[in-house]
């Protein structure tokens, strides 16, 4: 478990704790921030008791694969959000999935992320004297937003929850702005392998990364829809607050933008790839062609003198099998010469 808490009254300024017991601080300070890494059930139980949860929401917290959400509890709101993993670990998950190496996948997912293999859930619950933030596996982003509010209190815990609801959102949409990023490097790649070596390329891998791609935009864009909530009539959210949320939500557009041009090239190469493959198959056809014709001239003239007559010329010459052949030699040549002069070759 990894809690951090942070308090601010106007008196004491910013109070900073790192453990449940230190909850009970929240209930004089005027503004609680409390932030919490488990996967303990009674941990997120503890919390929501003191702060009076609902118990449907807490089961939201606890349920892994959770897609995002926004609901009003009267005194709070709850959200859900899926904060993309840093781009060096969704890197290793592509690059292990890609070796059908499962034992490796299973231990960079755990056992939360099975339906959406590149994001983590964080949970959040927002009101006018308390912000809480949960999630059951690692943000490394949020214990830095937790030391930037410590930081400079009074641009961030001193003018509201909303504000440093705020801070986390942008920061969590601008991390998957970069994990998107990341893909775009690797359609480059793709299509780099493609073109020089086609034969080790496997389409399936662009069909995989297409289906990737647009579980990633359906999630951005129920989170964009909840974003859009906050920034326009959500409680809690002060109305001065609301452009920058407003902010976050053309962020959450353009990410979808960036998803949209990625899944695109993803076609583009598909079609390439399978323009490619049709070119190589029609010179191969050629080939054939081409070695077909220039048998068949000669599968006659070897017939000719195959056939079961005394008077065939040549037959009993001592040259005639090198006349023959040279026959076969000049036709064949002949041929050539009128295929690559018609640009058959």
């Amino acid at each position: 478990m990894q809690i951090t808490i942070l308090t601010y009254s106007p008196e004491k300024g910013v109070e900073h704790f790192e453990a449940l017991k230190d909850l009970k601080e929240c209930t004089s300070a005027k503004i609680s921030w409390v932030d919490l890494q488990s996967d303990d059930p009674d941990e997120i139980k503890a919390i929501a008791s003191h702060f009076r949860l609902h118990e449907l929401a807490v089961e939201d917290c606890l349920t892994p694969g959770h897609f995002p959400k926004l609901e009003d509890f009267g005194s709070y709101l709850f959200m859900i959000f899926r904060a993309i993993k840093a781009s060096p670990e969704v890197e290793q998950i592509w690059r292990s999935r890609l070796q059908a190496d499962p034992q490796v996948t299973e231990e960079l997912l755990g056992d939360e992320d099975h339906e959406e293999v590149f994001t983590r859930k964080v949970a959040v619950f927002l009101s006018d004297k308390f912000i809480i933030t949960f999630r059951r596996r690692d943000v490394p982003w949020l214990d830095a937003v937790t030391r930037q509010v410590r930081q400079y209190p009074e641009r961030t815990i001193a003018q509201g929850t909303d504000v440093v609801g705020h801070r986390v959102l942008d920061v969590l949409f601008d991390r998957f702005a970069r994990g998107v990023g990341f893909f775009e490097n690797l359609i480059d790649e793709m299509e780099l392998q493609a073109i020089a070596d086609q034969d080790q390329f496997d389409v399936r891998q662009v069909m995989s990364l297409k289906k990737d791609l647009a579980s990633l935009r359906q999630l951005m864009r129920e989170q964009r829809g909840v974003v859009a909530r906050l920034g326009s009539d959500a409680d809690f959210i002060h109305e001065k607050q609301r452009r920058y949320y407003r902010d976050i939500d053309d962020h959450a557009l353009s990410i979808i933008k960036t998803i949209d041009k990625e899944i695109d090239g993803l076609l583009g190469l598909r079609d390439t790839y399978f323009a490619m493959a049709n070119v190589r198959l029609g010179d191969t056809m050629r080939i054939l062609a081409v070695i077909t014709t220039l048998a068949a001239p000669l599968n006659i003239v070897v017939g000719l003198y195959g056939m079961n007559f005394e008077a065939i010329p040549l037959l009993h010459s001592p040259h005639g099998f090198w006349l023959v052949c040279v026959t076969m030699i000049v036709l064949v040549g002949l041929m050539l010469a009128f295929f690559r002069r018609k640009q058959w070759l």
